[in-house]
């Protein structure tokens, strides 16, 4: 049946609204402004960064902070100033039982290189965070994302990003605590104006799961994927859209290999043991820094050491206290292991996330065990926390 022409009036017209809106925080003071049945844009002359400055200023209240602040905070996570009780403001001074959702911090890494946490939890909705999920920023602009947990997409919105900016997309795995908003992601991307493909990259298969392609057409196949509404996002002859492009990541058992070189940005990979899960490592380069992102890992296999040596900032997951056995050490690394992995690569920097119930609280005895192997600076991470990487 045809659309009636007011009908795609209206849906051009809400499409320009919500385009004009996903720019405001990157023209210079943009107000879109329907009157009637027409929309008009105005640009005008005042800089971005006060905009964000009048959003850090009017947020809603600190980051909710479920267990004890962060330990061992080192100088660099000072490097940039923030208004007090703003998203990047070190989580050892916001108080630990604040109410609400984070602040929202519009603009991580505003100079250099920045790491921001948008999901420092695991599966559990009681532990008041956001699934694993985490942007690199570079000059203001959100550049690579890892992983996208439940929650993620309402934290990606908070920090300021846009789809639109990124360069590349990674998946550590296929679990549902680090792939669960995704959708929720490419959907809001319709919003904006973005045209140049969008690659995504994740594990392979196997018996208990699908390989990153086969997941993205389960997603988003045009004749019998979920949300085959979506199907243009796979069609690389669809028009007024963008082309998201999976890859499958299978390096061999113990090789390092790099994934992407494009847009000043380098990323590497490695397999890591997850149980039966397939899992990969990652190590992003640019702008002459590294971070490496452990995903969920036993860290038995030796590769971690190898991907992230010498990285100016390792992300590691805290799933699992120290003394853990059965199933969970299986599938995470305790804290000694991170500490020992740490230190065999010379990580520069250590960031614990993927915090669960059964390590928030125990952040004294869990840095105790890492410092038996590791003497740098080690914090635990928060929602929407920002993180930048100093050379």
């Amino acid at each position: 049946m045809a659309v009636p022409d007011a009908h795609l009036q209206l849906l051009k017209r809400s499409r320009e609204i919500a385009r004009c809106m996903s720019r405001l925080f990157k023209c210079t003071a943009l107000a879109c402004i329907s009157v009637g049945s027409g929309i008009a844009c105005d640009i005008g002359a005042a800089a971005a960064s006060p905009l964000g400055a009048a959003a850090a200023s009017t947020a809603s209240p600190p980051p909710l902070s479920a267990a004890m602040p962060n330990v061992e905070a080192p100088a660099l996570a000072l490097a940039e100033t923030h208004p007090p009780g703003s998203a990047s403001t070190p989580a050892s001074t916001s108080p630990s039982a604040a109410q609400g959702s984070p602040a929202p911090n519009v603009g991580c890494g505003r100079n250099g290189v920045a790491l921001q946490v948008l999901g420092s939890g695991g599966p559990e909705l009681q532990d008041k965070r956001a699934s694993s999920s985490y942007l690199i920023w570079h000059d203001g602009i959100p550049r690579v994302m890892v992983d996208s947990g439940g929650g993620s997409a309402l934290r990606f919105g908070e920090s300021g990003a846009t789809m639109s900016d990124l360069e590349v997309i990674l998946l550590t795995h296929l679990h549902v605590d680090h792939t669960a908003d995704l959708s929720a992601l490419v959907k809001s991307s319709f919003f904006e104006d973005r045209h140049r493909k969008l690659p995504l990259f994740g594990p392979g298969g196997n018996q208990f799961f699908p390989s990153t392609t086969r997941f993205i057409h389960t997603l988003f196949g045009s004749s019998s994927g979920a949300y085959r509404y979506l199907g243009d996002f796979l069609n690389p002859n669809a028009t007024g859209s963008y082309l998201l492009e999976a890859h499958d990541v299978v390096p061999a058992a113990h090789e390092v290999r790099q994934i992407y070189n494009g847009q000043g940005i380098r990323i590497f990979a490695t397999t890591v043991v997850h149980g039966s899960v397939p899992a990969i490592a990652y190590r992003v380069e640019l702008d002459n820094v590294s971070i490496a992102f452990s995903g969920d890992t036993d860290g038995n296999n030796g590769n971690l050491e190898h991907l992230a040596r010498d990285v100016n900032l390792l992300v590691a997951h805290n799933a699992v206290p120290e003394g853990a056995s059965g199933v969970e050490r299986s599938l995470h690394m305790p804290p000694s292991v991170i500490g020992r992995i740490a230190s065999t690569a010379a990580v520069k920097q250590l960031v614990l996330s993927h915090r669960m119930l059964r390590t928030l609280g125990h952040e004294t005895e869990s840095l105790a065990a890492i410092r038996a192997s590791y003497a740098g600076p080690a914090m635990f991470a928060d929602d929407l926390q920002c993180f930048p990487v100093l050379r």
